[in-house]
């Protein structure tokens, strides 16, 4: 008599076969992933190039080359993905703890410290962005801050509160994370394309560099400001800006390098220019 085999719950049974498994999981991931970071590559540089009336593969912009940094990308998500497994698996594991203080010399630190640290990160977070859109720190609304910090803490100790009871739900802030982790690359992949794009056409535009990394030390997209010149003993080319103009290298292909200047696209033979950089304008 031949016995039913017993169900198997899709697990592989020997470390071989897990092994081949997760790799199998890897790779189906880092393809999926690496689609949508080719296709986050493609829209953001015909996006940009749009912008300056060019195509991309005029700059440079090939299949491969964009390949090559997708796969990168793909090997990144694949880390997040990863860590936002083990993080929610590490969540379903924890519970949460609760303290409860008594003293009344801990209530009043704990208390000063909380509300007049949020006054001072708000005071600070207004100081770092007035300072980044060129502005001077005004005493005035940082006072009010740290005023409303110190009647808030004021307020608190009045009241006397008995005791304070601390919560900390690690299953909850472990959840977060991994949500938030997966979040940010949904919405990087499917979302930032359009808006960085057009972002980094407004800074060439604006006369300022652009470096776009895919991954540390590989640019999806360099646009530095440089210098023209004629190569001596050639004539300078059609509506060459003087040497001492700063103009934006868009990039390049078969020899023909694309320059922006003015609102304006210059497409100059490499051979018969000299680029020099940084640029150093005139004063």
């Amino acid at each position: 008599m031949i016995g039913a085999a017993p169900p198997s719950d899709g697990s592989p049974p020997t470390l071989t076969g897990q092994v081949s498994h997760w790799f199998g999981q890897a790779a189906q991931i880092v393809t999926g992933v690496a689609g949508f970071s080719y296709a986050f590559g493609w829209v953001v540089t015909a996006r940009f190039f749009g912008a300056f009336g060019v195509d991309p593969e005029d700059a440079g912009i090939t299949f491969g080359w964009l390949a090559i940094r997708a796969f990168l990308i793909g090997i990144t998500g694949l880390a997040v993905f990863v860590v936002s497994r083990h993080l929610l698996q590490a969540a379903e594991r924890s519970a949460p703890v609760v303290h409860i203080v008594q003293s009344r010399a801990a209530i009043v630190v704990m208390t000063v410290v909380s509300c007049m640290g949020v006054a001072g990160l708000a005071a600070l977070c207004l100081a770092v962005w007035t300072t980044s859109r060129g502005g001077a720190v005004d005493a005035l609304p940082v006072t009010v801050i740290l005023l409303c910090g110190a009647v808030s803490t004021g307020l608190v100790l009045w009241l006397r509160p008995p005791a304070v009871q601390l919560g900390w739900n690690t299953s909850l802030w472990l959840r977060g994370i991994a949500g938030a982790l997966l979040g940010f690359l949904g919405v990087s992949l499917l979302l930032l394309p359009y808006r960085l794009s057009d972002h980094l056409a407004a800074d060439v535009r604006a006369g300022r560099p652009v470096r776009l990394l895919m991954a540390p030390g590989v640019p999806a997209l360099q646009v530095t400001r440089v210098q023209l010149a004629a190569v001596d003993g050639q004539s300078p080319p059609p509506h060459l800006p003087p040497p001492t103009t700063c103009v934006s290298r868009l990039g390049g292909a078969a020899g023909v390098s694309l320059y922006y200047v003015d609102g304006t696209v210059l497409r100059v033979a490499d051979e018969s220019v000299t680029a020099r950089g940084p640029c150093r304008p005139a004063r």
